[in-house]
C-alpha cells in the first residue's frame, strides 16, 4: 500500500438566483482536486467539481442590532470564516493522517487531501486571505507600492496569524466597548483585515493560503486589466473617434460586431471583454503615438499569452518579457493626465502570473469562468425547481435526486455495454463531405450557374480569366497550350458551375483541447446582403508552407509543446470570392462531356490576393504585418488564383489602416474590404491565430 497527495481546490462564489426581481442569492462552495486532468475537470458533464455547501446569504438587520458600517462588515466576515471552518474542518485530519482510497487499479493508497488552491475573485481573495482591501494577497506591497516594478516579501499565514495574535495582545487591555475597534485599527496599519480573530484555514497541514491565490484570467485580466485599458485609451483618443472605427470594422467569424460601439455598452461581460480585446489595438493605429501602441500591445500579450494551455520556460519568458514592456512604455497615460499612478491591486497581480504557473500549472487549470459555469447547474437550475420559498432544502434535496439519477444512468451505460462485442462501426453517409481540414455541404447551394452570374453577384468580374489560366494549365502535355498574354481569347469549353455559400475550417489543434471549427463565407449579393460577404483567409501557395507560419524568417516559437512557426514563407493572405466546383458532366457546345480527369475533383476556390506579407511586422504598429490590395500596373485586374480548399491554412481578420484622420463615410463593415487598400493581419482575432499569426 503506498500513498499520495490530492491537491484540494476550493471554489467560492456568490450568485444571483432572480434575474429582475426578489434579489436572492446562493453562495456556494466547490471542490475538486489537481490530480483529475484539466481536460476533463473544466467540462461540467464529467462531475469533477462537486457542490459541499451554501454558505448562508441570510443578512444582518443594522438598524436592530445598531451596528455600524465597520461592525457589519465585521460580523459577516466573521461568519464566513466560522462557516469555512466547520465546512473544510475534515481535511485538517485527512492531511495530517491520510485516507485509504481505492484506486481504478484496484489499489489501496493513503491520499493526503492538502488545501493547495483557492479559486476567487480580488474581493474574496481578501476576505480568505485576511488581507486589507486594496493591498496585495500575496507579498506584503503596500497600497501605495503596487506600482512598483517588482513584488515584496511574500505574506505567509504564519506572518498573518502572529500580526492578529499581536493585535489581540495589544487590545486587551483596551475598554470592552473599544476592542474590537482598536483590534481592527492596529490590524490595517499592518495591512491585515481586522475582523476575524481566527481564520478559517488556521490548523491545515502544509497550506500558504496566500500562496493559494490563484490568478483569474476573467476578473483580473479582462474585467480589470483590460477594462482599465480601454476607459485610458478612450480618453486618450476620444470615445467617438474609438467608436467610428470599431464601427467600420469588417465582419469575421467568431467574433462579435459592435455596430454602436462600445461607449454606451453597460453592465459589460466577459464575453464582451474578450470581443473588445480582439479589435482594439488595430483601432488604435494611426491615432495614438508609438509609446502607447507598445504600451497596448505588450498588455494585450500579457493576456493572450497568460491563457496559453501549455507553457514552458520559453513562453513563461514571453510573459515576463510583456510585462516589462508595459512598465517601459505605460508613463504615456500619466503624461496626457489619464491616469495620476499605476497603483491599481489587479495590475500588481500580474507579478505574480509566472510564479503562479510554475507551481499550479496554466490559468486553465483554475480559472473562475470555469466555476462560474457550475452556477447553472448547481444553484440556479434548483432554484427554479423549488417553489421560491425556503428554497435551499429544497435545492439540496433536488440535487440529491440528480446526483442519484446520474449514477444509475452511468451504471446501465457500462452495465450494458459490458457484455456487448467489440466491433468497428459501420460507416454511414453523413450530410456532409470532406478533405483534410475543410468541410463542405454535399450539394452545391447553387448548381449549375451560369459563369456571367457568378462574376456579377460575387464582385468577381476577373474570375473567368482565372478560371481560363487554370483550364489552360491543367491541360494534358499532348495538347496545346494557350500563351498567357493570349488566355482571354481561349474559349472555356462549358460556362456552368456548383457554387457554394461557405465551407468549415477545421484547424489543426495545437493544444490537449480540440479547436473549434471555423466557418469562411462567400456568400453573393442578395437583398440580406446587399455586398456580399467575402472573407478573408491564410492560404498556402508554396512547398515549405506546411512547416512555417507567416514570418518563415523568424525563429520556431514552443507553443502548447509543440513546435508552431510564424508564417511568411510559403503563405499569403486572400480574399475568397467564390467557392465552386466542377460539374461530374460538364454542358459543353459539343454536348456533355466527363469532368477530365487532371481536374480537380474536389471544391475549389477563387482567391484575390493581397501584396505578400512583410519579413517582420513594425512594432510601432503592433507587431501586425501590413497588407495591401494589388493590382497588375498593365491591365488593372486584380492579382487572384484558383487553389484548392484544402490549401487554405485559416481564416483571418483585416483590420483597416484608418490613418489619423476621421473614419470616411463610406467605410462600412459590409464596404470597407473593398473600399479601403491598406489593412493589417490582426492576428488578435483569436487564442489560435495569436500562436499561429505572429
Amino acid at each position: 500500500m503506498g500513498g499520495t497527495v490530492s491537491p484540494v481546490i476550493i471554489s467560492t462564489d456568490k450568485t444571483q438566483l432572480t434575474q429582475f426581481s426578489g434579489g436572492k442569492s446562493a453562495y456556494p462552495v466547490y471542490l475538486t482536486i489537481g490530480n483529475i486532468p484539466k481536460g476533463i475537470r473544466r467540462r461540467p458533464s464529467k462531475n469533477a467539481c462537486i457542490l459541499i455547501a451554501y454558505l448562508s446569504v441570510e443578512k444582518i438587520n443594522r438598524t436592530e442590532m445598531n451596528m455600524s458600517d465597520q461592525e457589519h462588515r465585521i460580523r459577516v466576515q466573521r461568519v464566513f470564516h466560522e462557516a469555512m471552518r466547520v465546512v473544510l474542518e475534515p481535511l485538517i485530519k485527512a492531511g495530517n493522517e491520510g485516507v485509504e482510497m481505492t484506486s481504478s487499479d484496484g489499489s489501496v493508497r493513503d491520499v493526503f487531501p492538502l488545501l493547495s488552491c483557492y479559486v476567487a475573485d480580488y474581493p474574496e481573495q481578501c476576505l480568505v486571505t485576511c488581507s486589507k482591501y486594496g493591498t496585495c494577497v500575496k507579498c506584503r506591497a503596500k497600497a501605495s507600492e503596487l506600482g512598483n516594478e517588482e513584488p515584496d516579501v511574500p505574506r505567509t499565514q504564519s506572518w498573518t496569524h502572529d500580526v492578529i495574535r499581536e493585535a489581540s495582545i495589544h487590545c486587551r487591555d483596551s475598554p470592552e466597548n473599544l476592542r474590537a475597534r482598536h483590534f481592527h485599527t492596529y490590524c490595517m496599519e499592518r495591512d491585515v483585515a481586522g475582523t476575524v480573530h481566527r481564520p478559517f484555514w488556521e490548523g491545515f497541514p502544509l497550506c500558504n493560503i496566500n500562496q493559494a491565490m490563484t490568478p483569474d484570467v476573467l476578473h483580473q485580466l479582462y474585467q480589470g486589466v483590460f477594462k482599465h485599458l480601454v476607459a485610458w485609451c478612450q480618453k486618450a483618443v476620444g470615445a467617438k473617434n474609438l467608436d467610428a472605427r470599431i464601427r467600420a470594422l469588417p465582419p469575421a467569424y467568431g467574433l462579435r460586431h459592435f455596430k454602436n460601439g462600445i461607449s454606451a455598452l453597460s453592465q459589460i461581460s466577459g464575453s464582451e471583454r474578450k470581443n473588445m480585446a480582439k479589435i482594439l489595438l488595430g483601432c488604435l493605429i494611426g491615432i495614438m503615438p508609438k509609446e502607447a501602441i507598445k504600451a497596448v500591445t505588450a498588455l494585450l500579450d500579457f493576456i493572450y499569452i497568460a491563457q496559453y494551455e501549455a507553457h514552458d520556460d520559453i513562453t513563461l519568458g514571453y510573459l515576463d518579457d510583456a510585462l516589462k514592456r508595459f512598465f517601459q512604455h505605460r508613463e504615456y497615460f500619466i503624461k496626457i493626465n489619464v491616469r495620476e499612478h499605476f497603483h491599481i491591486p489587479k495590475f500588481h497581480a500580474l507579478l505574480h502570473y509566472v510564479e503562479s504557473i510554475t507551481l499550479f500549472g496554466t490559468t486553465d487549470n483554475y480559472n473562475t469562468e470555469m466555476f462560474e459555469r457550475l452556477h447553472i447547474d448547481f444553484a440556479k437550475n434548483g432554484f427554479r425547481a423549488s417553489n421560491k420559498r425556503d428554497e435551499f432544502p429544497q435545492m439540496t434535496r433536488w440535487l440529491s435526486r440528480q446526483e442519484r439519477l446520474s449514477r444509475l444512468e452511468t451504471h446501465q451505460r457500462t452495465s450494458s455495454s459490458s457484455g456487448d462485442i467489440s466491433m468497428e462501426p459501420t460507416p454511414t453517409p453523413g450530410p456532409t463531405k470532406s478533405t483534410t481540414s475543410i468541410s463542405i455541404s454535399k450539394h452545391p447551394t447553387y448548381p449549375k450557374c451560369k459563369i456571367d452570374v457568378i462574376r456579377e453577384k460575387h464582385n468577381a468580374p476577373d474570375f473567368d480569366h482565372y478560371l481560363k489560366l487554370y483550364v489552360n494549365s491543367r491541360l494534358p502535355e499532348s495538347q496545346p497550350r494557350a500563351r498567357i498574354s493570349d488566355i482571354d481569347t481561349y474559349n472555356l469549353p462549358f460556362d456552368k458551375l456548383d457554387v457554394y455559400n461557405l465551407f468549415r475550417f477545421h484547424p489543426t489543434a495545437i493544444n490537449d483541447d480540440d479547436s473549434k471549427a471555423e466557418i469562411v463565407k462567400a456568400l453573393r449579393k442578395s437583398r440580406t446582403h446587399p455586398q456580399g460577404q467575402f472573407d478573408t483567409v491564410v492560404v498556402l501557395v508554396g512547398d515549405s508552407a506546411e512547416s512555417t507560419g507567416v514570418e518563415g524568417t523568424r525563429l520556431y516559437i514552443r507553443i502548447s509543446l509543440v513546435l508552431v512557426a510564424h508564417i511568411k514563407l510559403g503563405t499569403r493572405i486572400g480574399r475568397i470570392r467564390v467557392i465552386f466546383s466542377f460539374p461530374d458532366i460538364l454542358e459543353t457546345t459539343m454536348g456533355p462531356r466527363e469532368r477530365p480527369s487532371s481536374w480537380h475533383k474536389e471544391p475549389l476556390a477563387f482567391i484575390e490576393w493581397y501584396s505578400p506579407t512583410p519579413a517582420s511586422a513594425d512594432e510601432n504598429q503592433g507587431l501586425m504585418y501590413r497588407i495591401t490590395k494589388t493590382t497588375a500596373s498593365s491591365t488593372g485586374r486584380v492579382q487572384g488564383a484558383i487553389v484548392p480548399l484544402r490549401s487554405i491554412r485559416q481564416s483571418c481578420m483585416l483590420s483597416p489602416s484608418f490613418g489619423r484622420g476621421a473614419v470616411p463615410k463610406d467605410w462600412r463593415t459590409d464596404t470597407v474590404l473593398d473600399m479601403a487598400s491598406t489593412f493589417f493581419i490582426n492576428n488578435w482575432n483569436s487564442k489560435y491565430a495569436y500562436q499561429t499569426i505572429w
